[in-house]
C-alpha cells in the first residue's frame, strides 16, 4: 500500500510537461521551459527542459549538464544507477539518475530523454528528498509525461484547467494576482485563455455582461447565452477588418478576421474564464467549438 504523502495527486501541467505533486506544493516560478515548485517558500523540485539536437546522446548530454551545473550552482553531482524498483508506465523514456549536494542542501535527480518527442528534461529534487520505493520523488517521476497522450495538450496550474489542440504553441503568458492569461499560436490562428478571480468579488453587484464590458474591451455585437460541460456561458462571434467597413472593399476582404469569444463563471473554483479565438477563416473557429471551448 502506498504511503499517504498528502498525497501526490495534484496535477501540474505546463507547456507540454505534466506530472503530479503533493497538495501542499505550489509553483514558485516559471518560464517557457523551467519550473520551480516549493512548499512554504522552500524549493522542492526544479524542472528544466529543451529539445535535443539530432546528434544527441544521453551520456554525452549528461556530462555537459554535470559540468555546467557544478560550476553554476556550486554543487557536486554523482551518477547513480537506475533503482531496481523504478519502472515508468510509458515506453520511450530513458532515465539517467544522479545525486547532488551543495553546502546547504542535497537531493536526487534525473535526466530524462523521450525518444517520442526528443525532449530532454532535467529534474532535481530538494530538501533531502531521496528516491526510494513509493517516495515522493518516485511517485512524481512515475507520473511524468512530456508530450500529450491524445490530440490535446493539458494545462493545469494556478487553478486553471483546460486543454488546447496540440498544434498550438505557447507564445505569451502572464500570471498576475487576479488576472491570468495564456496565449497560443498556430499559423495565423490566435488562441487566448483568460482567467479572473475571485469571481465572487468581481461580480459583486455586477452581471457577467457588465463584467465583460468593463474587463474585455473591443467585443462587438450582442452576446448569446449557451451551455457547456462547465455551465452556462456568454458567446460573442463577429468579423472585423483593419478599419471600419473594410469588408465592403474586395481588396481588403482578405484581411478580415473572425473572432469567437466565450465567457464563463466557474462557481466551483470561484473564477471567471474567457476563451478567445481569432482566425482568418470561419471554419477554423467552427472546428474549435467542440474542443477547447467546451472544455474550458
Amino acid at each position: 500500500m502506498l504511503p499517504d504523502h498528502g498525497c501526490v495527486k495534484k496535477q501540474l501541467a505546463w507547456n507540454r510537461i505534466a506530472f503530479k505533486i503533493p497538495e501542499a506544493w505550489e509553483i514558485e516560478s516559471l518560464d517557457y521551459t523551467h519550473l520551480i515548485v516549493s512548499e512554504d517558500g522552500n524549493p522542492k523540485i526544479e524542472i528544466k527542459w529543451t529539445e535535443s539536437p539530432k546528434s544527441f546522446t544521453l551520456e554525452k548530454h549528461l556530462k555537459k549538464i554535470i559540468s555546467r551545473s557544478q560550476k553554476l550552482l556550486n554543487i557536486k553531482i554523482r551518477k547513480q544507477s537506475t533503482p531496481d524498483f523504478f519502472l515508468h508506465s510509458l515506453p520511450g523514456f530513458d532515465f539517467f539518475f544522479f545525486s547532488w549536494e551543495s553546502p546547504s542542501s542535497k537531493g536526487a535527480g534525473t535526466l530524462i530523454f523521450c525518444s517520442h518527442c526528443r525532449r530532454v528534461t532535467l529534474i532535481r529534487f530538494f530538501s533531502n528528498l531521496d528516491l526510494t520505493p513509493n517516495s515522493i520523488p518516485h511517485l512524481v517521476l512515475t507520473s511524468f509525461t512530456d508530450h500529450p497522450l491524445t490530440g490535446h495538450v493539458p494545462w493545469h496550474l494556478f487553478g486553471m484547467e483546460f486543454s488546447t489542440p496540440m498544434q498550438f504553441t505557447l507564445s505569451d503568458y502572464s500570471f498576475k494576482p487576479g488576472y491570468f492569461f495564456v496565449k497560443l499560436l498556430y499559423h495565423k490562428i490566435h488562441l487566448t485563455v483568460l482567467s479572473w478571480g475571485p469571481a465572487s468579488f468581481l461580480l459583486s453587484g455586477k452581471t457577467l455582461p457588465e463584467f465583460a464590458k468593463d474587463w474585455v474591451p473591443g467585443l462587438k455585437g450582442f452576446a448569446t447565452a449557451e451551455t457547456s460541460d462547465r455551465g452556462s456561458y456568454l458567446e460573442w462571434s463577429y468579423r472585423q477588418g483593419p478599419f471600419k467597413n473594410a469588408g465592403s472593399l474586395p481588396f481588403f476582404s482578405r484581411y478580415m478576421r473572425f473572432t469567437l469569444f466565450r465567457l464563463l463563471q466557474d462557481t466551483q473554483n470561484n473564477r471567471i474564464y474567457g476563451v478567445k479565438i481569432d482566425s482568418p477563416e470561419t471554419f477554423e473557429i467552427e472546428l474549435m467549438k467542440g474542443t477547447i471551448i467546451n472544455g474550458s
